[in-house]
Order: C-alpha cells, then structure tokens, then sequence
C-alpha cells in the first residue's frame, strides 16, 4: 500500500474526501428548499384538517333527532333560515354563506338564482347533488318562517329534493 492510498486500500476515498476544499467565508448562492417544503407541507396538511372540520353554510344550532340518514354528502347548495334577532321574531335567509336578508319574494328569488348557479358546478354534478337543497333551520326559528322557504322550492324552484340538516340526538 502506498502512503497516498485511503485505509483498507480505498484509493478514491482519500481523493474524494481531499478533493474539493470548501471556505468558511464562501458564500453559498444556492437556494436551501428543504425548510421551504416542509413548511409548505405543513400548512397543507392543516389547511386539510380545517377543511374537514370547518361545515358547510352559514353555523346555526339545528334540532336533534333520534332517526337520520347518513348519506354521504352531495355536495348540494345549503339553504340556511336563522333567527334575525335573539327573540327570533324575524328570520333570516342565507345560501351557503351568503346572506341574502329577511325572507321575502326578492331573497328567496335571489337564493333560486345562487342555488341554480351552484347545481351547475361540477363537483356538484359529478357528487349527483343537482336538483337537490340541503336545509338547515335553526333549532328557534318556527315552522312558520322555514315555510315559505321550503314551499318556494316545490312550486318555483321544482327542487327533486329537500335534505334537511339535524344533529344526533342522545339514545
């Protein structure tokens, strides 16, 4: 063996680990992308979760029920009827998270026009939740505020159907 040779005979480690000499005053032009993908995967994977955990149309407390369906979602547009005032002598109309004011003949045209637009998405299509409304009415609002909503989607809107939103009851 030569006195140039690595150990055990390993001519190129010797070379390799001489080869090139680096200064500690260099500075370095390239770009680190570690740091950046891990941070990004990060914000992914909580943008993810919130998805997940954030519901759909505008936050009311619905009633509960013993008895429901648990179908998986369409991907349906979400008509919500929530109290305008905390003696919920007026109610108000709202698709997904828009808010379309109190429910007269104007915002209930309004909710047709943004309900149609949205059957025409093609998540929605593909999900099969055109022709169909997911309702959701609070828990204090009277059956007679959420009907003229529910009577302008048989006779106007010829909706195929009304799911409406309940949370689990205790057994």
């Amino acid at each position: 063996m030569s006195a140039d040779s690595g150990s055990h005979g390993h001519q190129h480690r010797r070379w390799r680990l001489s080869g090139k000499k680096h200064h500690v005053d260099q500075v370095r032009n390239d770009i680190n992308v570690t740091p950046l993908v891990d941070v990004m995967l990060v914000l992914l994977i909580i943008f993810m979760l919130m998805t997940l955990v954030m519901g759909r149309g505008h936050d009311v407390k619905v009633p509960n029920a013993k008895n429901f369906s648990e179908e998986k979602d369409n991907h349906e547009p979400v008509v919500t009827v929530a109290c305008s005032d905390e003696s919920c002598s007026g109610a108000e109309l709202f698709v997904e998270k828009n808010k379309l004011g109190a429910v007269t003949p104007q915002s209930l045209k309004e909710m047709e026009l943004q309900v149609q637009q949205h059957w025409k998405d093609p998540l929605t299509v593909e999900a099969g939740g055109a022709g169909r409304v997911f309702l959701k009415a609070a828990i204090n609002v009277t059956y007679d505020k959420v009907y003229p909503v529910l009577e302008y989607m048989n006779k106007t809107m010829y909706v195929q159907q009304v799911d409406i939103a309940v949370a689990k009851g205790k057994d």
